[in-house]
């Protein structure tokens, strides 16, 4: 009995053994445990492939440099356009930019060579007729022919230019200053106005700024003044009714009878309907 109760309790025991280790189940189990452990890895055994490299947009390139403006020198503009010696324009008082500095020195060329077709096509409309005023009674040649030197300054103000000149002749200073306006390689000169005495309020070494200062100061003066109202008296000196009679000779019982003193009010006759 005790025997056969030991043989019941190892049989199950044997049994369950060689199921665990022989069925399919338990190959199954092995199966899916060895892949769990290769699922962390990209592929089991084998190394990691490199990342994909990144790509990126080639820099936009700058953009090419401005092309270097070149100024001719004042030296070097003279000789190309045949400019007249007596013309003198320092670098420091010449205009910016070669168009500008061509322009300024064939208009006072004109004057140094008595040219005044060449002026005159560069003047604005009103300085052309005064031109030609003179041009017609001698006076432009007569005074052009005299110059010995002709010193000019000029300032830059945006698009245009100011220029100006002390004109020396026959041992006399007049000076003159010109606001121009570029349109394309050509410039158009307007005569500045100024006082007879402009040269004695010029002083420094801009002569421009200090002349048109002075100018504006002037207008500023005169244009708050207040208007002059001037009254011209009007009389009729003409004896009225009254005073004609005691002047004809009358009783002296009129203005101005008696004493033949003075005569009464003067009053203004009126004036006779005029002719149809």
């Amino acid at each position: 009995m005790t025997n056969q109760t030991n043989q019941t309790n190892q049989t199950p025991l044997s049994n369950h053994t060689e199921r665990a280790e022989g069925t399919p189940s338990a190959l199954c189990a092995g199966a899916l445990l060895a892949l769990a452990l290769c699922i962390p890895m990209t592929s089991c055994g084998e190394e990691e492939a490199p990342p994909a490299p990144i790509v990126r947009a080639a820099p936009t390139p700058p953009p090419p440099p401005e092309p270097e403006i070149t100024v001719k020198s004042i030296a070097e503009l003279m000789k190309e356009h045949n400019i007249d010696e007596r013309v003198q324009l320092e670098e420091s008082a010449a205009p910016e930019t070669t168009e500008k500095r061509v322009a300024v020195l064939k208009f006072w060329n004109a004057f140094a060579k008595s040219d005044a077709a060449y002026a005159g096509s560069h003047l604005s409309d009103l300085d052309r007729k005064v031109l030609d005023g003179l041009s017609k009674s001698g006076a432009w040649t007569a005074t052009t022919s005299k110059i010995s030197t002709i010193e000019v300054q000029c300032k830059d103000d945006g698009e245009g230019f100011a220029t100006f000149a002390v004109i020396t002749a026959d041992a006399a200073e007049q000076p003159m200053l010109f606001d121009a306006v570029m349109s394309s390689a050509e410039a158009t000169f307007t005569a500045f106005p100024g006082p007879p005495d402009i040269i004695d309020h010029l002083s420094g070494e801009d002569s421009i700024g200090a002349w048109k200062t002075y100018v504006d100061g002037l207008f500023e003066k005169y244009a708050n003044l207040p208007d002059e109202v001037v009254e011209i008296p009007q009389t009729d000196l003409q004896p009225t009714d009254g005073e004609a009679t005691a002047t004809t000779g009358g009783n002296g019982d009129g203005p101005g009878g008696g004493g033949g003193g003075g005569g009464g009010e003067l009053k203004k006759r009126p004036h006779p309907p005029l002719p149809n």
